[in-house]
């Protein structure tokens, strides 16, 4: 039988075709058919192994071809974890593929750090379950984005490509294929073949030994995990899905919790808007923080901020900053030309220029961070550096958010160009205050006058200069027409009730100016922001307006667009960024955090207000 070429793949798969594996430190998206198109092994930010994502002709990939198409195939997550099983079904037999990158709990992990240790490995276990299957196995790496040529050099038991950048073991034989490996594989009844990928020394036959040990650890570490949700009520496999997938996106080794896996899936296909989202923004944490502490993960919610206070430079000074790499700072954004891009969606990038621009929100999304961890338990589980430096890291955003606020930025949708006086940046910058003199009985410090008088002035001048009389709404900037969809959050977080007519007057236009079309997708803006073409309806928006229905007693509204907004998830609950109205594909990078800390938090707060 000819062994295919890569290129008899789907050149383009759904972005909503892929689920997501990981160890805390790379992560990899496997397709429905059980091809995985994207991998970085060691470190979420590392260049991808695999990236056929983006450029099906030149980004490798590992592939599992049944030599008979395929009549059925389904796939789940294991119950409660983050292991990936897929089932094919063909005319002579059924396999099912077990996915995962293997991590080990920590018996002594202790409050902070790291909770488990990771091998830095991809395990792939293929099992017949019935009948008999003939595959075609294809394991074919690149090397810095396709411009490294890597030879594999085979040995007995697998391989080594570039060097030891990537290992391979394998308990049946493959063969050299120019840059790949391939090999014909014949499964009976109750075979199985295990693969596995690393990197540094040479893999064994004792690392294909080791993959069911790897495998049941892996499961009773995420098992243990998803045991401590205390979340029950409705969508609560979504809920814990979605908890399952921030964590998946957790750096571990330094509390990191990125935006998504992946770089330049486009907000709209053929479009330019192809960012690289593999960094930490600031302006996640209450999102991120209330998501864990809704659920019951305190040590996660910890992780975050432990990962934040270190950021902003523990008591030296340094200003907080948008965006932040995993470890370190954010590359400068350049353009791949050479790759085709998702759909032919280009450029293909990688860093972000968004990591220079202002946006004074971010003070009060930290604040209210630490505002709702310390409110529920103190200062115990948080790292000692935060807990020693807490005062001054207090005073020191508060004080920042008071010089600031009064400046133009470029705001929670880091729009381009120049700066505006944005309505939602203001209104942070009052949730910074209210915060800040909140938590100061409770950290043993003394809210300043000023905090008070600050605060005053910021919701005064949010309303003044933030309401249009003409239209008799709140609009995005001040002395503007247009509405966006984080006006909103004035009353998700506590600036005005949700049903001061000035809100429920604000909600009903953006309804209304906003809807994209469906009833239950709403797109973030309209106006002309300065980049060619369009984007999606924005996902968590959805989420938003339920809250603020819910919040203003529009109960039966707010759980009938959670109900929609739920079913719109891929097959194994995931979501993008953004949805098409009109085909409901996900577009934009997958999976993407912010739209899952959304729906626990909305959700959480619907079922809140429901009973």
């Amino acid at each position: 039988m000819p062994l295919p070429t890569l290129r008899a793949r789907p050149a383009t798969r759904p972005i909503a075709d892929y689920a997501l594996i990981g160890d805390l430190r790379g992560a990899a998206l496997v397709a429905s058919d059980g091809a995985i198109d994207w991998l970085c092994l060691d470190r979420f930010d590392s260049t991808p192994l695999f990236f056929a994502l983006l450029d099906a002709g030149q980004g490798g990939g590992c592939t599992i071809v049944p030599a008979t198409e395929a009549i059925r195939r389904s796939r789940r997550y294991l119950p409660a974890t983050n292991i990936l099983e897929t089932t094919l079904t063909t005319a002579s037999g059924t396999l099912v593929i077990t996915d995962c990158m293997p991590v080990q709990a920590r018996a002594d992990a202790g409050p902070t750090g790291p909770d488990c240790d990771a091998p830095g490995r991809l395990i792939r276990q293929l099992r017949c379950t019935s009948g008999s299957m003939a595959l075609i196995v294809w394991i074919a790496p690149r090397f810095d984005w396709a411009r490294v040529d890597g030879v594999p050099a085979p040995h007995q038991h697998g391989a080594t490509w570039y060097d030891g950048a990537l290992q391979l073991a394998c308990s049946h034989p493959l063969v050299a294929d120019g840059r790949d490996l391939a090999g014909q594989v014949h499964l009976a009844a109750g075979a199985t073949l295990e693969l596995v990928l690393g990197h540094g020394a040479p893999l064994t036959p004792a690392d294909l030994a080791a993959v069911p040990t790897q495998l049941a650890a892996t499961e009773a570490y995420w098992q243990a995990w998803s045991s401590q949700c205390t979340y029950q009520g409705r969508h609560a496999d979504a809920v814990l899905r979605s908890a399952l997938c921030i964590k998946l996106m957790t750096y571990a080794p330094t509390g990191a919790l990125i935006a998504a896996p992946t770089t330049s899936l486009p907000e709209t296909v053929g479009g330019v808007r192809n960012w690289e989202y593999r960094y930490v923004w600031a302006r996640d944490a209450s999102f991120s923080i209330s998501a864990f502490l809704n659920l019951g993960f305190r040590r996660e919610a910890a992780e975050f901020l432990r990962f934040l206070h270190h950021a902003d430079g523990q008591g030296t000074g340094a200003v907080l900053r948008v965006m932040y790499g995993i470890d370190g700072p954010v590359a400068a954004e350049q353009q791949l030309d050479h790759l085709a891009g998702w759909r032919g969606s280009r450029p293909v990038m990688t860093g972000n220029a968004a990591s220079d621009q202002q946006q004074h929100e971010i003070y009060g999304e930290l604040l209210a961070a630490l505002n709702l961890y310390v409110s529920r338990y103190g200062m115990d589980g948080l790292c000692p550096a935060l807990r020693a430096d807490m005062g001054r890291f207090v005073q020191r955003l508060a004080a920042t958010a008071s010089a600031r606020w009064r400046t133009p930025d470029q705001g929670i949708w880091e729009l381009r160009g120049a700066p505006r006086h944005l309505l939602h940046t203001k209104a942070m910058c009052w949730v910074a205050l209210d915060r800040a003199i909140a938590l100061a009985p409770h950290i043993g410090i003394t809210a300043e006058p000023h905090w008070y008088t600050e605060r005053a002035a910021i919701r005064a001048d949010c309303l003044q200069h933030g309401w249009n009389a003409a239209l008799g709404v709140l609009t995005m900037e001040y002395g503007g027409a247009d509405l966006d969809m984080s006006t909103l959050r004035l009353a998700l977080m506590d600036i005005l009730p949700a049903d001061d007519p000035r809100m429920t007057a604000t909600l009903a236009a953006s309804e209304q100016a906003l809807d994209a079309g469906t009833g239950d997708l709403f797109y973030r803006y309209r106006f002309d922001d300065g980049l060619p073409g369009q984007e999606g309806a924005f996902a968590a928006c959805t989420f938003w307006v339920a809250g603020l229905h819910a919040l203003a007693g529009n109960t039966a509204h707010a759980n009938d667009l959670v109900d929609r907004m739920v079913a719109r998830a891929n097959d194994v609950g995931l979501y993008a960024e953004q949805i098409d109205p009109a085909s409901g594909e996900h577009l934009g990078n997958f999976p993407q955090s912010f739209t899952h800390m959304a729906l626990i938090h909305e959700i959480a707060r619907t079922i809140r207000l429901s009973t």
